[in-house]
């Protein structure tokens, strides 16, 4: 759902709507849309799961309108989250546009969250790793926020930095003493550490609409607001975080006697087929004939599947040399199952390198999103099996293009590890292409 906000008054009607708890009405629509819309649809809980599921939202009903709004929906995300499935979802950005935000954004590196952009008077904390809120430590900050959000640790971290920078979300959480403001305790790059008290701007439907992989690219975003910094320049980031607007790209990597082919979808974007990339990539491959390929999916979120099986199931009769793919916890979704389908086409000579991707190789999928009528709230059910380790053998709800087409691999876990470090992405350094030139250094 979007919102108009034409001028002044209306944007306050906004901020207090986010804060105000919802009319009785209003909270019973939301909750009967979410019991029918969204819980009768989904197929991903467990039964017992879908057990607790049923007892909290009916808790919820008998709740009343008294809770804050934002109680209120972080309640129905932890009831989504009960699925404990990837595509299951909550979506926490647009969750974020109804209620506060401190000027910092945060991204993790493995378990830790780094300040990858900042408001210019907050330009010094760039590069800082967060270590509690309101004296709460990582470790109690990051189990709340992974209770918002299903599937593999890794992936529910991936939007936690939506809640750390809302204190509103945190007070509700009871992660914060105040709704306005937090004090955030940070190590510096240079190994001091500062507290700093950062008052939240109010909620803001105009704020910039990018999932939170965007914070990785430091160019500057059209709607970004004026001041705002990123921790390196786009000069200085590495070929694979440049030009964030293009959704596939191509270069040839001499160094390691290769084209590195750069996915960062699974489906058209606008004025760009991705069929008509693909048919130019084989083109390509086809005229250079380079003796090794680097297929790099690590900030692929998805798409259909259906996209890219046939590009990938070709590329080993193109390729005579290694076939290298670059995974992450930002890769999901449809780009999980085309790894999948290229490890399967030439199990021998693809090596997975980077960090395991963002969800389990048996997870559902295959939903329509649901937006609560008056909360706003933006939700995903799931309805279909994806299994990829036994190709839907040993069951009958699965998805109908993976029936037709399985997936069977063993696992796609990194065959050598790369994990994108702060240290590294300060230095403008790719580790998963040093680590393939490393491996084919090794292998003489």
């Amino acid at each position: 759902m979007s919102y108009l906000v034409p001028n002044a008054a209306a944007a306050l009607l906004f901020a207090l709507a986010a804060i105000m708890p919802s009319s009785p009405e209003a909270r019973r629509a939301d909750l009967a849309a979410f019991r029918k819309e969204f819980l009768g649809r989904d197929r991903s809980y467990a039964a017992a799961a879908r057990s607790e599921a049923e007892s909290r939202l009916t808790a919820l009903e008998d709740s009343g309108p008294g809770a804050c709004q934002a109680c209120f929906e972080l309640e129905l995300a932890r009831i989504v989250a009960l699925a404990d499935n990837g595509h299951t979802a909550s979506f926490p950005g647009p969750r974020s546009r109804r209620y506060n935000r401190v000027g910092i954004r945060l991204v993790p590196f493995g378990e830790d969250f780094f300040v990858m952009r900042a408001a210019g008077s907050h330009a010094e904390l760039l590069g800082a790793r967060l270590d509690a809120i309101d004296s709460r430590p990582m470790t109690q900050l990051r189990e709340t926020a992974r209770s918002l959000a299903g599937g593999l640790p890794s992936w529910r971290d991936r939007n936690a930095g939506y809640l750390f920078e809302s204190p509103e979300q945190l007070h509700a959480l009871g992660l914060s003493e105040a709704q306005d403001a937090a004090t955030y305790r940070l190590s510096l790059p240079d190994g001091s550490v500062v507290a700093r008290r950062l008052i939240a701007d109010p909620p803001d439907p105009a704020r910039p609409r990018a999932n939170a992989d965007r914070w990785l690219y430091p160019d500057r975003m059209d709607s970004e607001p004026d001041g705002w910094r990123a921790l390196i320049t786009p000069a200085h980031a590495p070929w694979a975080l440049r030009e964030p607007d293009l959704p596939f790209r191509l270069r040839d990597a001499p160094e390691v006697q290769a084209l590195v082919i750069e996915l960062r979808q699974n489906n058209d974007a606008e004025k760009r087929p991705i069929s008509r990339f693909l048919s130019d990539a084989t083109a390509r491959l086809e005229s250079l004939r380079p003796r090794n390929l680097v297929l790099d999916m690590r900030m692929n979120g998805g798409g259909d599947l259906n996209t890219t099986r046939d590009f990938v199931q070709k590329l080993p009769s193109l390729v005579p040399g290694r076939l290298f793919v670059l995974t992450s916890p930002w890769t999901f979704s449809a780009a999980i199952s085309t790894v999948g389908y290229l490890k399967q086409a030439a199990p021998e000579r693809v090596t997975i390198v980077g960090e395991p991707v963002g969800d389990r190789l048996n997870m559902f999928s295959e939903g329509s999103i649901v937006t609560l009528p008056h909360s706003g709230a933006v939700l995903l059910y799931a309805t279909e099996r994806h299994d990829y380790v036994t190709g839907c053998r040993d069951y009958s709800d699965c998805h109908r293009w993976v029936v037709k087409h399985p997936i069977a691999v063993p696992s796609l876990a990194p065959d050598i590890s790369a994990p994108w470090t702060l240290g590294a992405y300060r230095a403008g350094r790719d580790p998963g292409m040093e680590a393939i030139a490393a491996a084919l250094k090794t292998a003489g």
